[in-house]
């Protein structure tokens, strides 16, 4: 996707080939982690785990398929815990090292979009680089250490 320029990152999270499979992996996730977690579901069992592992951990192989799990959940669920969840690892784990060009786009987009800036109040300040932090600062609806309010989830945008 490289050379190709987009509006936001959730047009370039749709534009990877994986999307379908990223999404349908969010959709379980999100359905699993509101019935409260716990067993993985009859339903998928092994698979579940390895899909929901790769939700969590794809940040150390892969920052690009971490931020657009997340971009793409902002855009499908309402969970503010499901969200504030993924805010507060995977999102915050991209942080912790991001390549310049991937915390330049992170900025972009807080500045476009409220719902991805409650996203990023949710990683604490002691778990991000620097770099990030000083970056991204402006855009946190909290301080350093909170996390948002579930109550205070801005509405999914319309694209």
């Amino acid at each position: 996707m490289a050379g190709k320029t987009y509006s936001d990152e959730l047009e370039r999270a749709l534009a990877r080939p994986d999307a379908g499979t990223m999404m349908w992996q969010l959709d379980a996730y999100a359905d699993y982690f509101q019935r409260g977690a716990g067993d993985w579901p009859d339903d998928c069992a092994d698979d579940c785990a390895d899909d929901f592992e790769e939700v969590v951990t794809c940040h150390h192989d892969d920052p690009e398929k971490a931020l657009a799990y997340v971009v793409l959940a902002a855009s499908r669920s309402d969970d503010a815990d499901f969200l504030g969840y993924l805010g507060c690892g995977p999102l915050e784990d991209v942080l912790r090292d991001p390549s310049s060009e991937l915390l330049e786009r992170i900025v972009a987009e807080a500045g476009k979009s409220a719902r991805f800036r409650w996203l990023l109040s949710n990683p604490f300040k002691v778990a991000v680089a620097e770099r990030a932090w000083a970056a991204l600062e402006e855009f946190r609806i909290t301080g350093p250490h909170e996390e948002p309010p579930a109550e205070t989830l801005p509405p999914r945008r319309l694209n």
